[in-house]
């Protein structure tokens, strides 16, 4: 073989490999990206049951301001006895209920969901005041 096709053989091999390392970087980032997205979805998804559940009445199998976060979950019609909830489409990811007890300062039921897992943890907060006023924040908590 001459110089120039060895020189030609090496700089395709160095551009393949390149090509390769850019593929499989790109991949990781989009992996990534759809951990934290199923993530989010998942603590949103949460979050709105335990509206839906808080807004209807305790006799009619709402929650009740003393109920634990276990018995809360199951309110929102989630079947968990550790008060944690697998996240499909996240790497490991699951969410789990923090709180479900009156906050000290404002009298106010506050509800806080945490999903981790995979790339980003997520975190969903609900706060209800007394009046019955529902807020639901969503954001990350990396910082970043």
């Amino acid at each position: 073989m001459g110089q120039q096709q060895l020189l030609l053989l090496v700089l395709s091999t160095v551009i393949v490999g390149l090509a390769t390392v850019a593929g499989i970087q790109a991949f990781s980032e989009n992996q990534a990206q759809a951990d934290q997205d199923a993530l989010t979805q998942r603590g949103v998804t949460i979050a709105t049951d335990m509206k839906a559940a808080i807004s209807k009445p305790a006799q009619l199998g709402g929650l009740d301001k003393n109920d634990n976060a276990t018995s809360a979950l199951k309110a929102a019609g989630y079947e968990t006895s550790n008060s944690t909830i697998d996240v499909p489409g996240a790497s490991g990811g699951d969410c789990s209920l923090d709180t479900f007890a009156p906050d000290a300062s404002s009298g106010s039921n506050v509800l806080k969901i945490t999903c981790s897992g995979g790339a980003a943890p997520q975190t969903s907060t609900i706060t209800m005041n007394p009046d019955g006023d529902i807020s639901t924040t969503v954001g990350s908590t990396s910082g970043s």
